[in-house]
């Protein structure tokens, strides 16, 4: 599946920008993962797939901190409007992706340590197959992971900027507002995934041992 990739198409938006409350307030991005950082972690898995990778952190960040743990060269956004959440991430990184030419932008928490390549890749495909303004998981239930989806950064980046400006701060606020809004059973990508592992978050240290546990 690999070889079908376009990376200079794609591009890899991770959001930084958040402290782990449940961790003890700890900056999630920097938390000790099998001997690496959450961020550098993912980044060394998604640079397989992009080399456009953006990390959004919030206005006060030094990105210095960050930028030495990480393997390769990345760009950072910074929030400017404060207290909306990953949205404004979310706004910050798409209009830099889309200013790098990038079509189709992975959007990704940085805690997510078990993220399957595979998956990904069949996500930005089927993203562009279909014309996807944002392709986005979906469980049984109905919850989403727009934390683990595609969007075409140009038409979200106007998305999330008229959704902050209507006072709105919730991602399905932007999404909303996109045309082309599609989504994908999780069950569909349990064939490169069987257990779904991708999907793993760390929002508690209990969190952090089932996910080390799972890593092996």
């Amino acid at each position: 599946m690999q070889e079908r990739l376009k990376p200079n198409r794609y591009g890899v938006l991770i959001l930084a920008g958040g402290l782990g409350l449940r961790l003890g307030r700890v900056d999630k991005a920097l938390l000790d993962f099998n001997g690496e950082p959450l961020l550098a972690r993912i980044v060394k898995k998604t640079v397989k797939i992009s080399s456009h990778i953006v990390v959004s952190v919030c206005k006060d960040a030094d990105v210095n901190v960050y930028q030495k743990t990480l393997p390769v060269q990345v760009e950072f956004v910074r929030d400017e409007v404060k207290e909306a959440g990953p949205l404004e991430g979310i706004r910050q990184g798409m209009k830099k992706l889309g200013e790098n030419g990038v079509e189709y932008a992975l959007t990704l928490a940085c805690d997510l340590p078990l993220v399957n390549l595979e998956v990904l890749r069949a996500m930005l495909e089927k993203a562009e197959r279909l014309g996807a303004e944002a392709l986005i998981p979906r469980w049984p239930n109905g919850y989403i992971e727009p934390l683990h989806a595609v969007y075409k950064p140009k038409v979200m980046h106007k998305a999330a900027s008229e959704a902050l400006a209507s006072g709105e701060r919730l991602i399905v606020d932007a999404i909303k507002r996109l045309s082309r809004i599609f989504y994908i059973d999780v069950d569909e990508l349990r064939r490169f995934d069987p257990q779904l592992k991708t999907f793993t978050n760390i929002n508690t240290w209990e969190d952090m041992r089932k996910a080390l546990n799972e890593a092996g």
